[in-house]
């Protein structure tokens, strides 16, 4: 009894630098957090959609920059009823024209919009990046609570055969049999939870890569991660990065844009377009040929079109003050919602620094005390296992916190648009 729980006292004092390596004898892919990122940005099934739509606004471009098509007409006019002469047969030949560079505002219109699906590819990668890399961290945590799970059921089931000799030979309690064996089932059903849990995690990073991951796929240089000096978070500057490359304010600018193009266009149409018809005229009356020139003006000055016109931008004006509403409301909240990424940050990095040189260490010493206890036969089992226990949940909390850390750093990444962690 006393070798077992000197091998449970030297699993528990190491089990907080058990890492999930993997194996460099496995023979599959496994590829690390950067490769399944670039593999996301490469080959992410939702990436092709938004390059067709590119293509089909870039050829848009070509189609609103043209004049209308021109127009022939033939006609036979005056034609008696009884058909007593042959009429007046006439063609003409017309071709409307839209002059003072409206033509040209309607294609940087055109172009601009055609920038739009640039914004959605360039939000997908941030979410992706993101997703990736949350599912990898989560992932990372099944794997050290797998790890923790497996070896508090190989010491269970030693503790719990050690007892059962005791009992056997009269020494032994049945209450500390059926409690060291209901610890078990309970790791038992833990199992079966991080097993499906660890298959959702490989699913999501399998889809979001478009990789085909194995069931043994593994996390790896995490703790690499998690040992390396934190980067020092200035609020200023983070703040400054995210109005560059925070991608709700490209959709804000993209929006506005488009409006100062469509207020133009509006304002063009107080200008008149032009159709201008030419043709020839045969008259079988009189045997005569005739040619005839027309000129069409529009007049967009009349009172019930300009009220139209004032109407357009008085429209696009509204919508001008409405996107610098939002974008100073944008602003306004994005930076609330990055400070508190930083405190939530900050906050993680200080519990893990406690957790790690305060909580574990005391809760090891209660551990200890409980073990020499239980020794001397001053404590129970039951004590002992309480202090294993909560020695365990602490191991844990430090896992948990350290995961929360790396997801709110990613968080960070996506509020700046700018990468903060590096990991291979």
């Amino acid at each position: 009894m006393k070798l077992i729980l000197f091998i449970l006292l030297n699993i528990i004092l190491y089990t907080g630098n058990i890492s999930a390596q993997q194996d460099s004898s496995g023979n599959y892919y496994n590829p690390g957090l950067n490769d399944l990122v670039n593999s996301a940005l490469n080959s992410n099934s939702k990436l092709l959609p938004i390059e067709y739509e590119k293509k089909i606004l870039s050829a848009n471009i070509s189609s609103v920059n043209k004049q209308s098509s021109p127009m022939l007409q033939f006609m036979v006019d005056l034609l008696p009823v009884d058909f007593s002469n042959a009429g007046e047969y006439s063609v003409t030949y017309s071709q409307p024209l839209k002059l003072f560079g409206k033509l040209d505002e309607q294609e940087r219109l055109a172009r601009i919009k055609s920038g739009k699906p640039l914004l959605e590819k360039r939000e997908l990668e941030i979410e992706l990046v993101r997703s990736v890399k949350e599912n990898y961290f989560m992932l990372s945590l099944n794997e050290k609570l797998s790890e923790f799970n497996k070896e508090f059921q190989k010491i269970m089931k030693s503790i719990s055969s050690s007892i059962e000799i005791q009992y056997s030979t009269g020494k032994g309690n049945q209450y500390e049999i059926l409690k060291s064996n209901n610890e078990l089932q309970k790791l038992l059903l833990e199992e079966i939870d991080l097993r499906n849990i660890r298959k959702i995690f490989i699913n999501n990073l399998s889809t979001l890569s478009n990789e085909q991951l194995s069931e043994n796929f593994k996390t790896k240089n995490i703790d690499i991660l998690l040992k390396i000096d934190p980067p020092v978070l200035d609020s200023a500057v983070l703040i400054k990065d995210m109005n560059s490359n925070n991608i709700e304010f490209q959709y804000l600018e993209q929006l506005n844009k488009e409006n100062i193009s469509e207020k133009n266009i509006a304002e063009l149409e107080r200008k008149p377009d032009l159709e201008l018809m030419s043709g020839y005229k045969y008259m079988s009356d009189s045997k005569e040929n005739f040619l005839l020139f027309s000129v069409l003006i529009d007049l967009p000055f009349m009172p019930w079109n300009s009220k139209r016109i004032d109407a357009m931008l008085t429209e696009k004006l509204l919508m001008e003050k409405k996107i610098s509403a939002e974008y100073r409301s944008l602003e306004t909240n994005l930076g609330n919602e990055l400070r508190n990424n930083i405190v939530k940050i900050n906050s993680s990095l200080e519990k893990i620094n406690y957790i790690r040189s305060i909580l574990i260490p005391q809760t090891e010493q209660v551990f200890k005390s409980s073990l020499i206890s239980y020794e001397t036969s001053s404590a129970g089992f039951i004590d002992l296992l309480d202090t294993y226990r909560e020695l365990r949940e602490n191991n844990q909390m430090l896992f948990k916190e350290e995961i929360e850390y790396l997801i709110s750093v990613s968080e960070l990444e996506k509020l700046t648009g700018k990468q903060i962690l590096t990991i291979n």
